[in-house]
């Protein structure tokens, strides 16, 4: 049977595990994104897992979220994301820049690509056909470090094109789909179920040099 987005992508990128719904799976990621609200704490993780660099192909720090400044802690908290962005080649957006999923989606998506970001609104990168997923910090901090990230494979929603698409006016074809509340095309988009927690911790002592997260 021919293999529709999503299923290309995950197969290409497939580590581990069988391509069957709900069966437990791999996959590498190409890139990361963090944002100041979560990436602290991610890159404190990372830390401790005891690389030298990412190994990603891109990984990029966001300060979009806690830009008012109320206190020290969030000064504090930009500065160590810059320095640290620095110390392992990580891009880093500063403040003003922009918010991370829309920056990220218009500058610095490729597709074909998987992205794992601790940003719920990281989806939004499918829209030019990246495999984008949110994920908890630590998820994200294996994922720099060259780990891969483990989910359960999703049960793929397929949906019929809309009438009159084929040898008809697409135009045609779309004001049917209009008609019809959203009955016409659909992208092909996998159904995420929750991940079983506790993997990556187990995955980050893993790959450092016996110094990593106690799992």
């Amino acid at each position: 049977m021919h293999q529709n987005l999503t299923e290309k992508l995950i197969a290409s990128h497939l580590v581990s595990g069988e391509m069957v719904p709900g069966s437990e799976i791999s996959i590498n990621i190409d890139q990361t994104l963090t944002h100041d609200a979560l990436g602290t704490m991610a890159f404190l993780e990372f830390e401790a897992i005891g690389v030298q660099r990412v190994k990603t192909k891109l990984s990029v720090s966001y300060v979009d979220h806690l830009t008012l400044q109320e206190g020290f802690e969030n000064s504090d908290d930009h500065k160590y994301l810059m320095t640290v962005a620095d110390k392992y080649g990580v891009l880093f957006s500063k403040p003003g820049n922009g918010i991370c999923h829309q920056v990220h989606l218009e500058r610095l998506t490729r597709p074909g690509w998987t992205l794992l970001g601790s940003d719920s609104h990281t989806p939004t990168a499918g829209a030019v056909g990246v495999l984008a997923m949110g994920a908890g910090g630590l998820d994200v901090a294996v994922a720099m470090a060259g780990g891969p990230f483990y989910l359960s494979y999703p049960r793929i929603q397929r949906q019929p094109h809309a009438h009159g698409g084929c040898g008809g006016h697409a135009g045609d074809g779309r004001r049917r789909a209009g008609r019809r509340r959203g009955h016409g095309r659909r992208a092909l988009l996998p159904v995420l179920p929750a991940d079983r927690p506790g993997r990556a911790a187990r995955q980050a002592a893993t790959l450092g040099d016996g110094q990593g997260c106690d799992p």
